[in-house]
């Protein structure tokens, strides 16, 4: 039994790594960020006698073996293997363009090939010119970008026209100090300036200068437009003044028939001296009716008597109520046929009473 051991022990050290995977691997990545090379052993815990990671030249079209030493990938590559030696894997970091191309990973006789890609900072308005306009005291936002968002340039700058020399803006000097900033807080590849509290000094031509090009940008600052503030003209109604009161009158008709109802006539005045502690005039009414009208009147207004509330909400104005009126002719037909009927009444009774009356032949006397 420990001879088995032993056989298999010795067996797996002369094996050493072997690949896990050898097929051709594209990898996309964008400047100023990192790439990781995989490679990997069959069994994590291998330890490989030699291995090597190559690059292509394209100058001299041969494989170069890189190194840590070298000042191309100085601070800026290492392995990532602490904890498992098989692991081989190569980490590249702060990547320029320059780092994309073909990659081996040789280890005793095996290669594992990688493409990678690295997708620089192209401006997205490349040699255009973009016209802005805003006002003194406020902020404006000079725009520039790369096309890839994660794409972070090498260097850039942003210049302002001076003729005839662009000055490179810095944020110590003492026209821009703690009013300028850049906006790109959360992508890498947004260059954009922001300018604040703008004078009209700041105008002029500003420039967004990468390595791959620029962006121009003219800017225009005008006066803030003032606020314009216009005042109705007002009566000597002052804010503690009433509303205007309502007041009712009953018009007069000479020729109302008893049929027609009459009319209410209706103004509003404002009142220029009543405060709003003021309690409000009652309502007049001034109904002046012929003696042929026998329809009530129905009030049309609103009022209100409470001290305080304005006289157009909430009340009606009650005119008096009227007695039925009867015609004087009919009243007089009336007590003539009565007088009449009490006469005639009369004369008839004592007529009666004479009819009653006898002689008693035998006694002459009168019975009754």
């Amino acid at each position: 039994m420990q001879v088995g051991l032993y056989l298999l022990l010795v067996l797996h050290i002369a094996e050493g790594c072997k690949l896990k995977d050898g097929k051709l691997e594209e990898i996309t990545a964008y400047t100023g960020g990192s790439a990781l090379l995989p490679c990997y052993c069959t069994d994590p815990q291998a330890t490989p006698g030699r291995f090597t990671w190559k690059k292509l030249s394209t100058n001299i079209d041969i494989m170069e073996e890189m190194s840590s030493e070298r000042s191309q990938y100085r601070d800026r590559v290492q392995l990532v293997n602490g904890h498992s030696p098989g692991n081989l894997s190569l980490l590249i970091s702060l990547l320029t363009e320059e780092d994309g191309g073909w990659y081996i990973c040789e280890v005793e006789g095996s290669i594992k090939d990688i493409i990678l890609t690295v997708k620089g900072c192209s401006p997205t308005n490349h040699m255009t010119t973009l016209e802005i306009t805003a006002h003194t005291g406020g902020s404006v936002l000079l725009p520039c970008s790369c096309a890839e968002l994660r794409a972070k340039p090498k260097t850039f700058s942003w210049n302002k026209y001076i003729n005839p020399n662009w000055d490179m803006i810095t944020f110590e000097s003492d026209q821009y100090r703690d009013r300028v900033q850049l906006f790109n807080g959360h992508s890498p590849g947004n260059l954009s300036l922001l300018i604040s509290h703008l004078t009209e000094g700041d105008g002029g031509d500003y420039r967004c200068h990468l390595e791959s090009g620029y962006t121009d940008i003219s800017l225009t600052v005008k006066a803030a437009p003032t606020l314009r503030t216009s005042t109705l003209p007002s009566s000597t109604m002052s804010s503690h003044e009433a509303a205007p009161t309502l007041r009712t009158s009953t018009l007069p008709s000479s020729t109302m028939s008893s049929h027609e109802a009459p009319t209410l006539k209706t103004s509003t005045e404002p009142s220029s001296t009543m405060s709003s502690h003021e309690e409000a005039p009652a309502t007049k009414l001034t109904p002046t009716l012929s003696r042929n009208i026998q329809t009530s009147v129905e009030p049309t207004a609103t009022i209100s008597s409470q001290t305080g509330n304005s006289p157009l909400t909430n009340a009606r104005a009650e005119p008096p109520q009227s007695l039925p009126f009867v015609p004087f002719g009919l009243v007089t037909v009336i007590i003539l046929h009565i007088i009449v009927a009490v006469v005639y009444h009369t004369k008839r009774n004592k007529v009666l009473e004479t009819a009653r009356i006898y002689y008693n032949s035998a006694d002459e006397a009168v019975s009754l």
